[in-house]
């Protein structure tokens, strides 16, 4: 089945269920949805606080730094109260997915398998969320901005910009099962909108996310000396430069840049007419930006 098809079954199946349209839910299907959010409140809920840090199919496409500093010990930001909400959504919105996935007859040959990869004389493990026609998919739930400005762009976008290391996790565990990369289904948790990001790497693609990931390992495993992976950026506002220098985003979602960046802070753009201008962190900030 083409993922054409499947997203036309799929779009099917949820405006008959938005709108109460007669389609037969088994109990079996029901049942299943709930043995899985059981398993996910029992994993959010009862984390250990004493885990020791591991490279892990879900953390080893992140920046080096980033790793360097969690195997370390340094001192991570204590995250905010509504981050357990933020997680659990993310388990309810695979569960509810994979369930309309079934619901439109998709393909479905394997998923939450438990998945070891070999790579740079190290053992990653984990476990993947859902092959389709034999191929490896994610579900990733998200914000409705980078819905809009991020998955949309496709494979191309993704492989120039992941801040989260999404491309070598899916990597990991398609490689660690022998099998191809499906991609992304990605839901707008505010929308509930669902699109299909296929993963279209190359054969030098592949060849070079390898690379990164086996760099990454050696570096991590090796306890190699810590190098900051980003600098500062310039900011500009109406294309003209402010002073100001932010922090890259993959710093400002980083538990860690209190560590590294002792001296950044959150601001609203100072330039901003805005009512609600929107904020970042900055490794240097002046009031009057262009001053």
């Amino acid at each position: 089945m083409t993922i054409s098809v499947l997203a036309a079954q799929m779009q099917s199946v949820m405006e008959k269920l938005s709108n109460s349209d007669p389609l037969e839910v088994s109990d079996e299907l029901i049942d299943k949805a709930v043995e899985e959010f059981r398993e996910c409140l029992v994993k959010q809920l009862r984390r250990d606080p004493n885990e020791a840090f591991r490279l892990r199919m879900s953390n080893i496409g992140r920046p080096v730094c980033q790793l360097q500093m969690q195997k370390s010990g340094a001192t991570a930001e204590r995250r905010p109260p509504n981050h357990i909400i933020r997680m659990m959504i993310g388990d309810a919105v695979e569960i509810y997915t994979t369930l309309i996935l079934r619901l439109a007859n998709a393909n479905i040959t394997g998923g939450k398998d438990k998945v070891e990869f070999d790579i740079a004389g190290t053992t990653i493990k984990g476990e993947s969320d859902i092959d389709l026609d034999d191929a490896v998919w994610d579900v990733k739930s998200c914000s409705p901005w980078a819905y809009k400005n991020k998955w949309s762009k496709g494979w191309a976008g993704l492989r120039d910009s992941d801040d989260f290391g999404y491309v070598g996790q899916l990597y990991g565990y398609a490689t660690g099962q022998g099998k191809d990369m499906g991609g992304w289904i990605v839901v707008d948790k505010s929308s509930g909108e669902v699109s299909f990001v296929e993963a279209e790497p190359s054969l030098y693609e592949q060849q070079e996310i390898k690379a990164g990931l086996e760099k990454t390992i050696t570096k991590v495993e090796s306890d190699a000396p810590f190098e900051r992976c980003f600098e500062p950026e310039d900011e500009f506002f109406n294309r003209k430069p402010t002073g100001n220098k932010r922090l890259p985003m993959n710093c400002g979602f980083c538990d860690y840049k209190a560590t590294c960046w002792p001296d950044s802070v959150y601001k609203p753009q100072a330039m901003s007419k805005a009512q609600n201008p929107r904020h970042y962190w900055y490794a240097e900030f002046h009031e009057n930006a262009d001053s």
